[in-house]
């Protein structure tokens, strides 16, 4: 199986900075100079966010564990 994600990139003329947006998964950020550091901060922020807390499993389930790769589609 195989998604796509869509990432949203905007520049603030105003406080002079791009900024990006995941609405699939509520993510905002940015204040990065240029667009090519938000789209790496918004990567870094995407992967973070898949990453889970390990703290927080369940030891009572049966999981399974999936591999993902988060980088910009062609």
């Amino acid at each position: 199986m195989r998604i796509t994600l869509r990432a949203e990139f905007f520049f603030d003329e105003e406080a002079n900075n791009w900024h990006y947006r995941v609405p699939a998964l509520h993510i905002n950020g940015g204040g990065s100079m240029t667009r090519e550091d938000a789209e790496q901060e918004c990567l870094e922020a995407i992967a973070f966010a898949l990453e889970g807390d390990p703290r927080e499993h369940d030891s009572d389930t049966q999981a399974i564990a999936l591999h993902v790769s988060v980088d910009p589609a062609a």
